[in-house]
């Protein structure tokens, strides 16, 4: 034992100890663990990001908007759920009930086709220039989370990392054959996941080694493919010269 701890000292540093690891959702202690990916859609103001599981302003520590995505740790609140803000790289709680899944599942993409200029992805579903956080392109993938309605669909952008609304006239599936399995192979380092289908160190999202799988899913472009990787539970594109088929 350290000389300079009592044993009085240990039992009150163990208590001390357990009372903060009690504070901690259970979830929240499990590195690694499923993490679902949600995005947040209030039809005004802010959904608060908040210290402890109940309404008050003194406990708002951020402000999440239309098209934000938080990852949810644990549910066992029934009201307030306990999740990680990449936003604020921090974790809080959140009221459930304006929060929508993002499901990124291999059978749900959409390619954007548009004869000129871009697409808005839109933080409501109508025609505002106001309302515009996004500008998507030709050739970009957006993963459907809902249909909305006739007009606007609820996507998610790995472009932008965030959710909004979209016109689906300017939609167009992606081919279901296309979605095959392949393993990752590279001599030496890591096949990033990217947001973009470019070579840049700013849209890495992830790092796939030597033996991961991922699902392709689009392969319009030449060099760059759309892939879903279970690894990280999230889409985006990588370089096919790295990619075997299994």
């Amino acid at each position: 034992m350290n000389r300079h701890v009592s044993r009085k000292g240990m039992r009150w540093l163990v208590v001390v100890i357990a009372l903060l690891v009690a504070m901690v959702p259970a979830n929240a202690l499990a590195k690694g663990g499923s993490q679902s990916t949600y995005s947040v859609r209030v039809d005004k103001g802010y959904l608060a990001l908040r210290t402890a599981p109940a309404y008050d302003e003194a406990n708002e520590i951020g402000e999440l908007y239309t098209g934000d995505v938080v990852r949810v740790k644990d549910k066992s609140n029934g009201k307030y759920w306990w999740v990680y803000s990449p936003k604020y790289d921090r974790e809080g709680y959140v009221n459930k009930n304006y929060l929508v899944r993002v499901d990124t599942s291999v059978k749900r993409d959409y390619r954007v086709t548009v004869a000129k200029g871009y697409l808005a992805l839109r933080t409501a579903p109508a025609y505002d220039e106001a309302n515009e956080i996004g500008e998507l392109y030709t050739g970009d993938i957006v993963s459907l989370i809902e249909r909305y309605n006739d007009t606007y669909w609820w996507v998610y952008s790995s472009k932008y990392g965030t959710c909004g609304y979209v016109n689906r006239k300017y939609l167009s599936g992606t081919t279901p054959s296309t979605y095959e399995k392949y393993k990752v192979r590279v001599a030496r380092g890591y096949l990033a996941l990217r947001t973009a289908p470019a070579y840049d160190e700013a849209n890495e999202i992830g790092e796939l080694y030597t033996g991961d799988v991922v699902t392709v899913k689009d392969r319009s472009n030449r060099q760059y493919w759309w892939v879903y990787s279970s690894k990280y539970g999230k889409s985006g594109y990588v370089n096919k010269d790295y990619l075997v088929k299994l």
